[in-house]
């Protein structure tokens, strides 16, 4: 297969024609933290145009496309100057003109910053394209880096993503699985990370419908003091039940929420550790899928393979922290579970003397019964989702440790 082919541009310069690569290629540059080129991989260098020595030293924005909309480089300095990594689509020009496609993969160094690039083909590539272009057009209109930025932002909530990090985890995810090369020392660890993620969203599942049911019951506390008013002296008891229970559902609704905040809660954290780490791991496999490559090169310099190996090493340590983290919280859970099946015996005591008030006013039609069964629906399927939450607690603990 030819290191590169040419392709007729879709794009809005007719005169310009795409340069594609075969998907084994990884594309590779460092730079310092102002943004030049300290480092830049045979590949890198090849589809670009440009000789090394033309890059060394020279900003990287050498390779930045017009096309490319400015809101989607403030993101990128924004997200790694807070220290974090990166990925995103990006279209670069080759020095004669041309352009090229890349999914980048960006992160941080002692020194800098290190960029490794893949082909994309999936269906989210070409849903960004059409993104970029609304972003374009809108850009042309007046709208501020940052304003497009946030713009972005909104358009993947529109999108189905929770926030940019959900939209960039399932963009690597995505392209890394459709290149279909994987390390085979790393099959079984990508694999229980694919796991843990499906369990992490059923709990999430099992939770959501918790709330669901709380929210169907919310009213009932008050349907039992209207009802204790209507019935006057004979009701006085239901006012009380209903204090109770209403005291006690609050408590307890308080614990899910130790659960599923969206921002503190176990499952998010669990969440977000899991992609983290899967996304680092990924990241792990290019830089040294990249290594093996420059090893190759007949100017192989020793200092850039071992940048190369360190930060190799260092994503995978960084890999394996998030699935101790995972772990870590997986265990807490359980114990969140019982703190709430308690609660759950200590509101079907009052549901009981809802059905004892039931009793002795049953020549009153009085509505009671149907708040009672609403009630022990609540309470069943309350405990049933606790003691599923558990088990896939547990699972999540055993899977996070044994990577």
């Amino acid at each position: 297969m030819n290191a590169m082919t040419k392709i007729a541009s879709t794009g809005t310069d007719n005169a310009e024609t795409e340069v594609r690569f075969p998907a084994e290629k990884i594309l590779v540059s460092a730079t310092d933290q102002r943004g030049v080129i300290t480092f830049a991989s045979e590949s890198f260098c090849e589809i670009a145009g440009f000789g090394q020595e033309e890059l060394m030293g020279a900003p990287h924005k050498i390779v930045r496309h017009p096309d490319m909309p400015k809101g989607i480089f403030y993101l990128v300095w924004e997200t790694l100057k807070a220290g974090l990594p990166l990925c995103a689509y990006v279209k670069n020009r080759t020095k004669n003109g041309d352009y090229y496609w890349v999914l980048a993969v960006m992160t941080h160094t002692e020194n800098g910053y290190l960029s490794s690039r893949i082909k994309p083909e999936t269906e989210l590539f070409e849903k960004t394209k059409k993104l970029y272009a609304e972003l374009l057009r809108e850009e042309a209109n007046g709208l501020t880096p940052e304003q497009s930025a946030n713009r972005f932002k909104a358009m993947l909530q529109e999108e189905g993503f929770a926030n940019l990090d959900a939209y960039t985890s399932y963009a690597l995810n995505a392209e890394f699985k459709n290149r279909d090369r994987m390390s085979a020392d790393l099959v079984n660890s990508f694999a229980t990370m694919d796991e843990l993620e499906t369990l992490i969203s059923d709990m999430q599942g099992l939770v959501n419908n918790i709330e669901q049911g709380f929210e169907r019951v919310r009213g009932e506390p008050v349907n039992l003091r209207i009802l204790a008013g209507r019935l006057e002296g004979a009701g006085a008891a239901l006012g009380t039940i209903s204090q109770n229970y209403d005291a006690m559902a609050k408590e307890m609704h308080g614990l899910v929420g130790r659960l599923h905040d969206p921002e503190t809660g176990a499952l998010q954290q669990m969440h977000s550790a899991v992609l983290q780490g899967r996304t680092t791991l990924q990241s792990s496999q290019l830089f040294s899928e990249a290594c093996e490559a420059v090893q190759k090169q007949e100017n192989c310099i020793d200092d850039d393979v071992r940048m190369l190996q360190e930060h190799r090493e260092k994503l995978q340590n960084k890999s394996r922290a998030r699935l101790i983290e995972i772990s870590s919280i997986g265990k807490s859970i359980p114990d969140i579970c019982r703190s709430l099946r308690r609660r759950i015996n200590g509101l079907d005591v009052v549901k009981l003397l809802c059905k004892v008030e039931s009793g002795r006013m049953r020549d009153v039609d009085s509505g009671l019964d149907g708040i009672i069964a609403r009630l022990e629906n609540f309470h069943d399927n309350t405990d049933r989702c606790l003691a599923e939450l558990s088990g896939k607690a547990s699972q999540v603990t055993q899977k996070g440790a044994s990577i």
